[in-house]
């Protein structure tokens, strides 16, 4: 199993499917045995008896047993983006901006008091002196970074030949990495930033990226989300790719230098002190796009079959009943898995959570349209060409879709309620079933429509047959009250008065 419900008896399965994107991922999350795929892999089977670490996934599943690796028992800890404020559009914050060579471009804004003896291209701003809020809001993100628990990873550390639990090293997941001394990376070395997720380094003393070093991002990182808080002072060596925010060392006086020909996609962060440039290339990094979460279910008619069912593609591994194939730290964009049905089975629906994913029962296809923190579920369902029962699968569509409302549904498939992008699969004998949803206040239902034809009060199922129903609702339009303009209500009083006048004047009254 990977943590869904068994089913409970042959004539009647209900299994509801909680599949909106808050559900599916606390489900994920907390699911610890069956199989699993970590970040940037499309399956990988967990060990018996292994656990999911959080912020780790990847590790667990790679490391073996017994083995010698730095940070075993000490996984990454959790972390969280500081709040940059208003110091979040500027590239560089200083007190004093140097540079003396040109060719330094800087795509963000910029504010000094003293600058430049050589003027760099600005694609931005440029403010003098600095905001008094932008030093607030700086020192303000710093103690956000500097109050978060850490993983200590040594003294003078360089950052490429670290091992994290066991992983290769230099390649380190989102978490908060300290050291009591120095963090560098080796002259032309690189360091990996792989996961979606907080990267924060908080060095104890200087921040030294060597020469030709470089930090790169994978497996959903984004270099908005990478932090650097040493305690010294930094210096990026010359011809060095690095990313990030970097902060000033936390005495004053510590500057941020980038050597000639450095780049950073980042932010040099350093009100009250000094900012070097020499030919370098600076830029604000884009704003992170969450990552998405693609899963291919298997559900089989009959239940609980030892058939296995192999996968190709986005999606790919070899699954069972009731279990899934899960792809996580997926950038925005379109996958697909296909199945290869075994022999004495046929591939009778397939059914996904996401209205813009499509399917092709012929190709055996289910192509994932992937949105930003998405999470696309597609549910594959076989059944036996020896089957004697099918199964009805009832699932539910909503517009507005977040506004987390239920809808309860009656008759022959019993009482189960539903929310958007949720479905229920129930496996029965054949015959006819009817199936009403209790439309609530404030809704409409538009349509519900079974993929057979069916209408849904007399689902028409046979033997072996997979049959898809679709509720779908919108939020009814709030009805307008007609009102008067200024003008109209001056005009409508003007008339009640001249109809008062008129029948005072007709009525006689008052009589004398």
């Amino acid at each position: 199993m990977c943590g869904i419900a068994p089913k409970s008896e042959a004539l009647r399965t209900s299994l509801v499917r909680h599949l909106s994107v808050e559900t599916r991922q606390r489900r994920n999350s907390m699911r610890s045995t069956g199989l699993r795929a970590p970040p940037g892999n499309s399956f990988v089977p967990t060990a018996p008896g292994a656990t999911a670490s959080p912020g780790l996934p990847s590790l667990i599943l790679r490391a073996s047993a017994g083995a010698a690796m730095l940070l075993l028992a000490v996984p990454a800890l959790s972390q969280t983006a500081p709040d940059l404020g208003s110091t979040a559009p500027f590239a560089i914050v200083s007190e004093t901006f140097s540079n003396s060579t040109a060719g330094t471009v800087v795509d963000g804004d910029v504010c000094f008091t003293t600058g430049p003896s050589v003027n760099p291209t600005i694609n931005g701003t440029v403010q003098t002196p600095c905001p008094a809020q932008v030093g607030l809001d700086q020192n303000a993100a710093r103690g956000e970074l500097d109050a978060q628990s850490c993983t200590s990873i040594g003294a003078a550390v360089a950052l490429d030949t670290i091992s994290i639990g066991g992983d290769t090293p230099g390649v380190f997941p989102p978490g908060c990495y300290s050291s009591t001394g120095a963090m560098s990376i080796t002259t032309g070395a690189t360091l990996t930033l792989s996961g979606d997720g907080v990267f924060i380094f908080r060095p104890g003393g200087a921040l030294d990226p060597g020469a030709n070093s470089s930090v790169v991002t994978a497996g959903g990182a984004c270099s908005d989300n990478v932090f650097w808080a040493p305690a010294g002072g930094t210096t990026i060596g010359a011809n060095a790719a690095f990313v990030g925010t970097v902060f000033r060392g936390t005495a004053a006086g510590l500057s941020i230098t980038l050597g000639d020909s450095a780049s950073l996609e980042g932010r040099a962060l350093a009100f009250g002190s000094t900012v070097t440039t020499a030919n370098n290339a600076i830029a604000v990094p884009v704003a992170c796009e969450e990552a998405g979460t693609i899963i291919v279910e298997k559900q089989t008619n009959p239940q609980g079959s030892a058939q296995s069912f192999d996968f190709t593609g986005d999606a790919a591994g070899s699954i069972g009943d009731d279990q899934q194939i899960v792809v996580g730290n997926l950038t925005p964009g379109n996958y697909s898995s296909t199945e290869s049905v075994p022999a004495g089975w046929e591939l009778s629906d397939i059914v996904c959570n996401d209205g813009d994913s499509t399917v092709d029962i012929g190709s055996a296809t289910a192509n994932f349209v992937l949105d930003a923190g998405e999470t696309v579920t597609c549910v594959f369902i076989n059944t036996s060409l020896t089957a004697t029962e099918g199964t009805i699968t009832i699932l539910k569509q909503a517009s507005p879709s977040a506004t987390g409302r239920s809808f309860d549904f009656t008759g022959d498939l019993g009482a189960f309620s539903l929310m958007h992008g949720e479905f229920v699969v129930e496996t029965r004998a054949p015959g006819v079933y009817a199936v009403a949803e209790t439309v609530p206040a404030g809704w409409q239902l538009d349509s519900a429509v079974c993929d057979d034809g069916s209408p849904v009060g007399a689902i028409d199922l046979a033997a072996g047959e997979s049959v898809s129903c679709t509720f779908t609702n919108s939020l009814q339009a709030a009805r307008s009250i007609p009102t008067l303009s200024l003008g109209g209500t001056a005009l409508l009083l003007l008339m009640m008065s001249l109809i008062a006048g008129l029948f005072l004047q007709h009525s006689g009254f008052p009589r004398r």
